[in-house]
């Protein structure tokens, strides 16, 4: 997988994926009511796939769609359910036949935004993302312009991108993925003063977060300050003690 962080409704998915799953007393827009039979089938299935149970998820979705098939909603959560068992190509499907279902669905289509950047697809993530912000009434304006980003970002649109990440940090002051974004852009451009500021809001914003601290101490190594950089090493590291990122803040703290 890529470094591309990735805005994922309120699952880790090793990456941040995009919209997450609705559960059935949200507000999202259903193209086909579902009944009590089909209702209690997807709520099993949403809280099996927050449990991270995606076996049992999956019955219960497929379920749900034989009684309900046209009910957009929970073809969004099959897609979120493929997608986290590694099955993108029957995860596209699952979001394309969402949005057919529901045009104005702006979490599959920003969910199909997402699955495009986990694949490196940037111009494809765009159109999709683009298509998502066509809902005004979408609850999570932030999460499409974070991913729209990427895309811009992985078109070597760099300019773009980060108008797009300022316009998310705009929506939403307290999510965490669009200053990460920019810390990332501005220390890739040797601006280290702004880089900082948008990481230290990054993690004030994410306490359990490691990237924006180790980016931190990156950049506090080359501004040659030294105690800082050690301390946002010894943070990432605890925070995230055997995964990538914690380990590579442990390398650093070696090495001292």
């Amino acid at each position: 997988m890529s470094h591309w962080k990735i805005c994922v409704g309120v699952l880790g998915l090793g990456i941040f994926f995009g919209g997450c799953a609705t559960h059935s007393g949200s507000k999202a827009v259903r193209s086909e009511p579902r009944n009590e039979k089909a209702s209690i089938q997807y709520d099993f299935a949403f809280d099996a796939y927050m449990n991270g149970e995606m076996i049992p998820a999956l019955g219960a979705i497929m379920r749900t769609i034989e009684l309900a098939p046209q009910n957009a909603e929970s073809h969004n959560l099959m897609g979120l359910i493929y997608f986290r068992q590694g099955k993108l190509d029957l995860a596209e499907a699952a979001f394309k036949r969402a949005v057919d279902l529901d045009p104005k669905m702006s979490e599959s289509f920003n969910n199909l935004g997402s699955l495009y950047l986990a694949q490196n697809k940037f111009a494809e993530a765009k159109d999709a993302l683009l298509k998502a912000q066509e809902n005004p009434l979408y609850l999570y304006p932030e999460r499409i312009m974070n991913n729209l980003g990427l895309a811009y970002q992985g078109l070597g649109q760099s300019a773009e991108a980060e108008k797009a990440f300022l316009e998310s940090i705009r929506l939403s002051k307290d999510f965490y993925l669009p200053y990460v974004n920019v810390g990332r852009i501005l220390h890739e451009q040797g601006q280290l003063p702004r880089a900082e500021t948008y990481l230290k809001e990054a993690a004030r914003t994410c306490s359990e977060c490691p990237e924006p601290r180790y980016l931190l101490g990156r950049i506090y190594l080359t501004m040659n300050r030294q105690d800082d950089a050690l301390k946002m090493f010894k943070e990432g590291a605890k925070i995230d003690p055997q995964g990538e990122i914690g380990l590579l803040c442990q390398q650093y703290l070696v090495q001292r």
